[in-house]
């Protein structure tokens, strides 16, 4: 199985992919993430460098008590540096937004994954990405934001299986292949500090129907509970790569890159 886009081929299995995150606002709860435009693209290639095999752009902070912006300022924010960046590198190119307009505009300008963060799984979103040859990161919310919390009658690990059959159902309907579909479990996304716990224990049971697996938990709040962001997302990482993780959304890339090249010799040799 692969993980596709229309100009990139990621094999699965073999390795665990880093994606450095690069955060095109002023507010985005990290700050050494955040670039403005001028600074992007020595941003991105930096990160390139220190080892990063995708990268992710953020226009719009999805953090508790962050700024909402409308679609039109995130487009504005987002559509020089993702061409600019599109031109200093060869990688793929992930662009973080809930807004359909502007996963269509970001297709159009170079990206090469959309990553929907909306909650939604809506067939508008696989159709956009079916349409431009891009892959579909679909994460889950449980409905909420990151400053809330849902519930889970039946559990959190239910609950986002659930949600992943609903998105690969939306891929199918509108002929997204299942080599396009990226899921996340939404670690910090409507979930109390033990749910995070929970999905980071048992990401193994999360049903990704053979299709790519993203952790995206680097320096969020589960992280601080052993008292340092960086260490506590090294070793929750290590435990996502163990469960069968794929892809790692990172802060902080050749650290990142180190662990889970370590990981991968631990879990994924022999």
């Amino acid at each position: 199985m692969t993980f596709s886009t229309k100009r990139y081929t990621l094999p699965l299995g073999q390795k665990t992919y880093i994606m450095g995150i690069i955060n095109l606002t002023p507010d985005s709860f990290f700050a050494a993430s955040r670039a403005d435009r001028f600074a992007a693209v020595d941003r991105a290639v930096e990160l390139v460098e220190q080892g990063a095999d995708l990268l992710d752009l953020g226009a719009q902070s999805t953090a508790p008590n962050s700024t909402p912006i409308s679609a039109e300022q995130e487009a504005e924010r987002l559509l020089e540096p993702l061409r600019a960046i599109r031109q200093a590198v060869d990688v793929p190119l992930s662009v973080d937004t809930f807004f359909p307009e502007v996963a269509r505009l970001a297709a159009e300008n170079g990206a090469d994954i959309l990553n929907d963060v909306s909650g939604l799984a809506s067939r508008e979103f696989a159709a956009i990405a079916a349409e431009y040859g891009c892959g579909w990161i679909v994460m889950h919310t449980g409905g909420k934001k990151s400053s809330e919390t849902a519930a889970y009658p039946n559990g959190v690990i239910e609950d986002i299986n659930l949600f992943f059959e609903r998105a690969y159902a939306a891929a199918a309907a509108v002929g997204l292949e299942p080599s396009r579909l990226c899921f996340d479990p939404g670690v910090g996304f409507g979930k109390t500090r033990e749910d995070d716990l929970t999905v980071i224990r048992r990401f193994a049971e999360l049903n990704a129907f053979g299709c790519a697996k993203l952790a995206a938990l680097s320096r969020k709040r589960v992280t601080a509970l052993c008292g340092d962001t960086l260490y506590g997302t090294l070793t929750a990482d290590a435990a996502c790569i163990r469960g069968g993780a794929d892809l790692l959304r990172v802060h902080d890339v050749s650290q990142g890159k180190a662990g889970a090249t370590m990981a991968d010799l631990i879990f994924r040799q022999g």
